[in-house]
């Protein structure tokens, strides 16, 4: 299945314009089997310079060892350069790396910030990036060509939800992934259907576990989960309080903070999913199973 825009050529779009999914080619496609992939967007905490929930990345690399559940980690670009041994971490538990944000306290991505993401990334692993997540699951118009230039292979930035980040627009509830212009494949964090609210930790926590329960009886999930989570969301710190983020979003994170899920409601989740029917794998390991023949 397939929509197609007005026939304008990506490179004549505004470059900070939110992507628009009228302007392109976008097809939808299902997947044959139901896989659920446990992603984290590491950076540092609460789009600022602390790292109080960041330093505790080794005691989630235990946990998710512990339970089988492997790990995709979306990694600020900047970390790269300057928590070398955070990385490393990553390296040594075998995590499935990919590419976020070069630096969560601008405004928004640009290609060259993505640009300095690949060559600290490429620096650090030896390989250059093949996925990326925008900062806040913001993809604009600039930095989808500079995927495409860049030859990445897919991206995972598209929330199909309400609420931040989220995009509302129907379009991206017809299918559980997507290929944009024929080259690349984009596998949308997962939300409850036909409601668009996000299926992440962040959004778990703000519903609590009650109001959760309800919409699980009244929704169901695509069959392809992307899940997603923050150290912030696993942890307790006092780095909120310093964070550059506007007061709303402060409010929100401090509301979350008195019912936090963490490492044994990640179990939890796994043992659930895999109860209705989920594999749990990485996002290079979704890539291969699904679109691999597209790229």
């Amino acid at each position: 299945m397939s929509w197609h825009g007005t026939g304008r050529r990506p490179q004549e779009l505004v470059a900070t314009k939110t992507f628009d999914a009228k302007a392109h080619d976008v097809e939808s496609r299902r997947s044959p089997h139901k896989i659920a992939v446990l992603s984290i967007d590491l950076e540092y905490d609460y789009s600022g310079n602390e790292s109080e929930a960041l330093d505790r990345l080794p005691d989630l690399l235990a946990a998710t060892g512990r339970m089988g559940l492997p790990l995709t980690a979306f990694v600020e670009g900047r970390l790269f350069v300057e928590r070398a041994d955070l990385c490393a971490r990553l390296v040594e538990a075998e995590v499935d790396l990919h590419l976020h944000c070069y630096d969560h306290r601008h405004s928004g991505d640009t290609a060259e910030c993505l640009k300095a993401g690949i060559e600290a990334f490429g620096n650090f692993v030896g390989v250059r990036p093949r996925g990326y997540r925008a900062k806040n699951y913001h993809l604009t118009e600039e930095i989808l060509q500079t995927l495409v230039a860049e030859s990445f292979a897919w991206d995972s930035s598209i929330l199909p939800g309400i609420g931040f980040g989220g995009r509302s627009d129907r379009s991206f509830h017809q299918g559980d992934w997507f290929v944009f212009d024929g080259v690349l494949a984009e596998f949308p964090v997962a939300s409850w259907r036909p409601f668009g609210i996000p299926f992440t930790h962040s959004y778990r926590q703000l519903l609590g576990s009650f109001p959760e329960w309800l919409i699980e009886r009244m929704a169901s999930l695509p069959k392809l989960v992307i899940y997603n989570m923050h150290m912030v969301d696993l942890v307790q710190d006092g780095c909120l309080r310093k964070s550059p983020e506007p007061l709303w979003l402060k409010g929100a994170h401090a509301w979350t903070r008195w019912r936090r899920k963490g490492y044994e409601d990640l179990a939890v989740l796994g043992e659930r999913l895999c109860r209705q029917g989920y594999r749990w794998t990485t996002m290079t390991q979704c890539h291969e199973l699904l679109a691999g023949k597209n790229r």
